[in-house]
């Protein structure tokens, strides 16, 4: 089930991405490279998981979050949910 839930909120975040008109190239460039970081982090076995998880994918979004919830505060939605799926398969 957290995996469905992370694969709907990556979902709905490349479709906001998609459709923003009003964000900066380098604020898409950083949803970007969090989102391949991502999809990475999920194909690895489980010892890379770990180490994802003790790098700094976790930071990095909670970064995010941060950054965009007053110029972007649906990115920031979008992502705090992707960070809450992370979390529960221990990534």
């Amino acid at each position: 089930m957290p995996h469905q839930e992370l694969t709907k909120a990556l979902g709905a975040l490349r479709e906001e991405l998609e459709s923003a008109e009003q964000i900066g190239s380098d604020d898409r460039e950083a949803l970007v490279q969090t989102m391949k970081e991502i999809h990475e982090a999920l194909d690895q076995t489980d010892a890379g998981r770990e180490r994802a998880a003790e790098g700094s994918l976790s930071g990095r979004i909670s970064g995010l979050i941060e950054e965009f919830e007053t110029s972007h505060p649906k990115f920031a939605e979008i992502l705090q949910s992707v960070s809450e799926s992370l979390a529960n398969l221990g990534i």
